[in-house]
């Protein structure tokens, strides 16, 4: 199955709550129209579908590190239209306490990497094949890192699994019912390392990162469906375990290794160049066809795909005299590709300019009830409301950059989607269009 007063006057307050209250329950689309005399006659614009542009095109990376979010995540999936995606881990564990000694006498039990669920997306009945590595190269808790980037590992296999996820399932530790989470027994010679280890090496973190420097979590692809499993890594769960027992003591006793946000850890995603995507979403994405944007156009977390949309013609449309803009809502319609994938819930856009930086657009600081971005789950749209965007543009505060659209936490979502284009012969009525209500200024 397919699938987050005190009262010193009353009168006066009284007739000061009250045009409080109906101010505040003014609906955001009405936001402006009490700025013109109720004699002035307002227009409204309906996009015909020219003068909007947009077509899809590659991310080059998004940051993934500890210090940025606290998700990770990990897995396979082959999507029909965006082709093959992995994802894998870096991560460091710390001691959970300084000077820990295991005896001299200890016998290793097992090692046990735990990594507790905090979302899925994809194929919930696909198997998934992980392997893991002891990590070579140091890492940074205080370094950024891009999930276009990799650790070297010292390639001696320390566990290799082939499992179904079950993030819905909780799981019994010790006989107690314990959250969902992905348990992986380690290698025994991996394990017997750190128990026979100089006791210096358990002196502070210091010393352990040296001795071992971290885990590489690594996915197999799939040839089918698969699924993107994330994790919460700060999560009490999310740790590697050492169970032994002291050969006079019959109790198995354990230390913790933690994951934490004193660990330098990343996510890093391959797309395999989109090799395996469709067609369609080569020829616009890849070799840079943007005429097919009209029609339809992407959207990929997990530093996939984002999308530019342009309003090239919105100073010509009003070049026969000067308008305020009472609203300028960018509606987006979502495309069904007959696909049971989740589209994101939340959409992020911003202003590219001149130099390629990203800049947030002045509607967004009026907050999100009225900015939106947000999944509409009864019209399967977003949208964003643009009106002093537009209006700056229009009185020259502003140039006419090109607008980024955007997953929301593509970090941390592994969402795809895919869009109407503004073409309405095409579209009809769920094209992407910019609906425009503005009063003539004499």
């Amino acid at each position: 199955m397919k699938t987050y007063i005190t009262y010193s006057e009353r009168f006066a307050s009284i007739i000061l709550i009250s045009l409080l209250l109906i101010a505040c329950n003014k609906k955001p689309d009405q936001i402006g129209l009490n700025l013109q005399p109720a004699s002035v006659e307002l227009s409204v614009i309906f996009d015909n579908g020219t003068g909007l542009l947009s077509h899809a095109f590659r991310e080059d990376s998004v940051r993934t590190d500890g210090n940025a979010i606290k998700t990770a995540m990990l897995g396979s999936m082959l999507d029909p239209v965006f082709g093959k995606t992995t994802a894998e881990i870096f991560s460091q564990f710390r001691l959970s306490e300084n000077g820990h000694s295991f005896g001299t006498d200890a016998i290793l039990d097992s090692l046990i990497l735990s990594l507790a669920y905090s979302g899925f997306y994809g194929d919930s009945l696909s198997s998934q094949s992980i392997r893991i590595y002891e990590l070579e190269q140091e890492m940074d808790p205080d370094s950024s890192y891009f999930s276009n980037q990799s650790v070297s590992d010292l390639g001696v296999e320390l566990a290799s699994v082939t499992f179904v996820p079950a993030p819905g399932d909780s799981v019994i530790i010790d006989g107690k019912k314990a959250p969902p989470q992905l348990r992986i027994s380690l290698s025994d010679v991996f394990a017997q390392t750190l128990l026979d280890a100089d006791e210096s090496v358990y002196a502070d973190n210091e010393s352990f990162l040296e001795f071992m420097k971290g885990l590489h979590i690594a996915s197999e692809p799939v040839q089918a469906d698969g699924s993107i499993m994330l994790f919460d890594m700060f999560a009490s769960y999310s740790k590697m375990t050492i169970f032994y027992h002291s050969a006079d003591l019959e109790d198995t006793l354990s230390f913790d290794f933690l994951s934490n946000d004193n660990c330098a850890r990343f996510t890093a995603f391959d797309h395999y160049d989109y090799q395996d995507a469709s067609a369609e979403f080569q020829a616009q994405v890849l070799n840079g066809d943007t005429a097919l944007g009209a029609d339809h156009f992407y959207l990929q977390g997990m530093g996939g795909v984002k999308a530019q949309i342009r309003l090239p013609d919105i100073q010509e449309f009003f070049n026969d005299g000067p308008v305020a803009i009472n609203e300028a809502k960018l509606i987006f319609h979502i495309y069904d590709d007959g696909v049971e994938l989740a589209a994101p819930p939340e959409l992020a856009l911003a202003i590219i300019d001149e130099e390629g930086d990203y800049l947030p657009l002045p509607d967004a600081t009026e907050g999100s009830s009225y900015y939106g971005g947000y999944l509409n789950d009864a019209k399967d749209q977003y949208y964003f409301r643009i009106s002093r965007h537009v209006q700056q543009v229009l009185t020259g505060v502003s140039p006419n950059y090109p607008l980024a659209l955007l997953v929301s936490g593509a970090s941390f979502r592994a969402n795809r989607l895919i869009l109407h284009g503004p073409d309405s012969t095409i579209n009809a009525e769920l094209r992407m269009k910019l609906n425009i209500i503005y009063t003539k200024v004499n």
